[in-house]
């Protein structure tokens, strides 16, 4: 049995499957080693997953995907916390950027992109990533993604930049008001979180020309500031997953169209199509 297993900063998603291609789905809060310790994921995994488990000791392998594991110490932190809970399992850590590439390219060329609560791009060949923009994180960078959207709009509101129809509908969409948002971002933990949890709105509101030019200024900043800087992006297929490229593909096709280049696949959730791919690697 194998366990492939998709975690973003909000949530984790697990599969686990055996040679009959009987597939087993869980999922836990999400793993980031930038904001958890060791101790804080082992925990997590222990007391969300493992008890609804009847066959830990059957797990051989675990391909795990995440967020916040561009470098080689954030790897080893998550297969460390892995370890505790899975010692008998050979381990395969590694960024969901290639997981969002295996996911949407399969074995063929392309760029591949993660735009949900976080954001990120690469080029990738058909086996490896050859080229990484960084996404820089919340603070610096993930343009085109949930965290970054809402960090647009709360910071619209404060500064009483929405149009008043908008900003009627936005105080009846969420209670938190300056203040509110001003500690959440600044004072508590998971920022990325909570203002990703904002882009609904845009979502929901998108007809709005305030809400669809607030999401069409996000993924053109991912476009000039990431795709673009790869070579070729106007002849390879453009590939997405996350919830916030599905839920607002028509304005993601508009800033595509506006560079000359085209949207290819867009997946919101790429595990069902990562384990397709890792099962089929299994049984050959």
């Amino acid at each position: 049995m194998i366990a492939i297993t998709d975690s973003g900063s909000t949530k984790t998603s697990w599969v686990f499957i055996d040679k009959n291609n009987k597939k087993y789905n869980y999922k836990t809060i999400g793993i980031n080693p930038y904001y958890q310790s060791i101790q804080d994921i082992s925990n997590s995994i222990n007391t969300e997953l493992l008890p609804d488990l009847e066959f830990t000791e059957k797990v051989e392998k675990i391909f795990f995907y995440g967020a916040g594991l561009e470098l080689q110490k954030q790897k080893d932190e998550v297969a460390a916390a892995l370890k505790i809970s899975f010692p008998g399992a050979v381990l395969e850590v590694d960024h969901d950027l290639l997981a969002a590439a295996r996911a949407v390219c399969g074995d063929s060329e392309g760029i591949a992109c993660i735009a949900g609560t976080g954001s990120n791009t690469c080029h990738y060949d058909g086996k490896d990533i050859v080229k990484n923009v960084h996404s820089l994180g919340l603070f610096l960078g993930d343009e085109g993604s949930g965290g970054f959207l809402g960090k647009l709009l709360a910071r619209d509101y404060i500064r009483k930049a929405l149009p008043e129809a908008v900003n009627t509908k936005f105080e009846a969409f969420t209670p938190d008001r300056m203040a509110d948002i001003l500690d959440k971002v600044y004072t508590k933990p998971f920022p990325n979180r909570y203002l990703a949890s904002l882009a609904p709105f845009v979502v929901l509101n998108q007809d709005e020309k305030y809400c669809h030019d607030l999401a069409f200024e996000s993924f053109n900043l991912l476009f000039e500031n990431c795709i673009c800087k790869y070579d070729g992006y106007q002849k390879l297929p453009i590939n997405f997953i996350g919830s916030i490229a599905a839920r607002l593909a028509p304005i993601l096709h508009e800033v595509a169209a506006s560079k000359g280049a085209k949207i290819g696949n867009i997946i919101s959730n790429p595990l069902e199509a990562l384990t397709d791919y890792h099962f089929q690697k299994m049984i050959a």
